[in-house]
């Protein structure tokens, strides 16, 4: 008789969860996960013969399936309960962070990048007299190692920063200055990406490169865009308890000035803010609207220098800060760019050349290479 009642209560149960499945309004985006959800598979003989479908259909399901959200934060307490330090690739840190995985498998490709970028560095100076400069970032689990949890394993990234030194010339090691910073607000809690006052603290080590002097850091007076910012980690990290929520803050646009903002779909704008991306899930957006292939920058500064910015999501939140060293900015994301660098740099009379990538994302980038392309 209990048998009966426990099964007859189960399928009472699965009956529910069915009707409430398909009963439930269908999201095509995820705003705790950042990402776009399963579209209902479409039916075809193929796609049964082949398994597709079903394999879709599941994808669908678990995409969809009622109160979602609570489930992978449900998951993700579990995953804590049993030990785990890391969930999705993240690491769940004291004082509310969450820091990015960076393991030896990530850091397999670095070597191979810096030897692209050196040969472009030598072509560079060969051909056009160019002195490029190069920061490879260090990332928050590097910089911040004493809030990762207990027996984390992380790559050195110390030692790989090191390595770039010796190979090339002109690199910016940060490592020192972030350091010294590290119990100030320079990396997001929920989010892979460094602050505005990060990039700053990078930006003062750039210009010192250059032989300069960088602004104090009142000159830019920052004005807060959002303060309920949660970024990629906590995406990822999928405990989605609305805790420890980022502040974004950048340069206020009128000390940065008139500019002229030009992406690659040949759209302009007046600002390389994009305002209505700090009421979106992913403020980070706010800088530049996200990445672009190529996006050129035509500020106030009447000095003649054109720089060519090679970057990834780092950089973003840097520009502001060489606006008013620079006539011409030209940014460029490797991962979407079709042009041949040469060509570009000849093309726009570029005086100064930048690369600028964060630790992780320039081990595992796969398109650097193609920046030595010239036809």
């Amino acid at each position: 008789m209990r048998n009966k009642i426990f099964v007859s209560l189960f399928a009472v149960l699965l009956l529910a969860l069915a009707i409430a499945n398909i009963a439930a309004p269908k999201k095509e985006f995820s705003d705790n996960e950042n990402r776009s959800l399963a579209s209902f598979p479409k039916l075809t003989v193929e796609s049964l013969k082949d398994g597709s479908f079903t394999s879709d259909f599941a994808t669908y399901l678990a995409d969809h399936f009622v109160l979602r959200d609570w489930w992978v934060s449900v998951k993700a307490v579990a995953e804590e309960a049993t030990g785990k330090t890391s969930n999705n690739g993240v690491f769940k840190g004291k004082d509310g962070y969450l820091l990015d995985s960076f393991d030896e498998e990530s850091a397999a490709g670095f070597l191979a990048n810096c030897q692209s970028v050196k040969e472009f560095i030598a072509f560079t100076k060969e051909t056009y007299g160019i002195d490029t400069k190069t920061i490879i970032a260090p990332t928050a689990t590097q910089i911040l190692s004493q809030k990762l949890p207990p027996f984390a394993v992380t790559a050195d990234g110390n030692a790989l920063l090191d390595e770039a030194a010796k190979e090339l010339d002109g690199f910016i090691n940060l490592t020192p200055v972030m350091e010294s910073h590290k119990d100030e607000y320079i990396y997001y809690r929920t989010d892979h990406h460094w602050t505005n006052l990060g990039a700053y603290y990078a930006y003062t080590e750039y210009k010192k490169a250059c032989g300069e002097q960088a602004e104090p850091f009142a000159y830019w007076e920052c004005e807060t865009v959002s303060d309920s910012f949660f970024g990629t980690t906590y995406s990822r990290y999928g405990l989605f308890d609305g805790r420890n929520a980022d502040t974004v803050s950048a340069p206020s646009g009128k000390v940065l000035g008139n500019m002229t903002v030009t992406n690659s779909k040949g759209e302009v704008s007046s600002s390389i803010y994009f305002p209505e991306k700090a009421t979106g899930k992913d403020k980070y957006l706010y800088f530049l609207g996200g990445n672009d292939s190529l996006v050129t920058v035509d500020t106030q500064a009447q000095n003649g220098k054109t720089l060519l910015l090679i970057k990834d999501s780092y950089a973003n939140s840097f520009l502001p800060y060489l606006i008013g060293d620079y006539q011409k900015i030209l940014l460029v994301d490797m991962r979407y760019y079709m042009g041949v660098i040469p060509d570009l740099i000849a093309e726009n009379g570029v005086t100064d050349i930048l690369i600028l990538y964060n630790l992780k994302s320039f081990a595992e980038d796969t398109y650097i290479q193609y920046i030595n392309f010239t036809e």
